[in-house]
């Protein structure tokens, strides 16, 4: 079985793990948040593991930081978590201009091609992209 860290926070919504990832500062446990106050639960924040097993990649968390959350101007605390939820999606956070109507993206995690959402996650609008991108994702499942 294959792992790798990566510098991401990660969320479950409906059954399907999202690996949020982007520059420090960037916006990913503010994501995380608003994302939990919709209804997701939190897998890992700051450090996520992927672990490969045949051709799908599941996400945990590092058992040191299992449930704690960094919330900006409020500090760590601590939320439901789960774990080995199936890896469905990528958002990465940037605040580069970014097209209006994107190609389809991919990342590529552990040899395994991930669809890839690139949004700006201070955008008000940031939660319901999310929530529409993975809808499309699951729809192709």
């Amino acid at each position: 079985m294959l792992s790798k860290k990566f510098h991401g926070t990660s969320i479950v919504l409906d059954d399907n793990g999202v690996l949020i990832i982007g520059d420090s500062g960037s916006g990913k446990s503010d994501l995380a948040l608003r994302l939990i106050d919709n209804g997701a639960t939190l897998i890992s924040d700051d450090v996520t593991i992927c672990e490969k097993k045949l051709n799908e990649i599941f996400l945990s968390c590092p058992k040191e930081i299992k449930g704690l959350l960094e919330v900006r101007e409020v500090g760590i605390i601590t939320v439901p978590y789960v774990e080995k939820v199936k890896l469905i999606m990528v958002v990465r956070l940037t605040d580069e201009s970014l097209k209006r109507t994107p190609e389809k993206e991919f990342l590529k995690i552990l040899d395994l091609r991930v669809p890839l959402l690139s949004i700006d996650g201070k955008n008000p609008s940031a939660v319901v992209k999310v929530k529409v991108k993975l809808n499309e994702v699951r729809e192709k499942i």
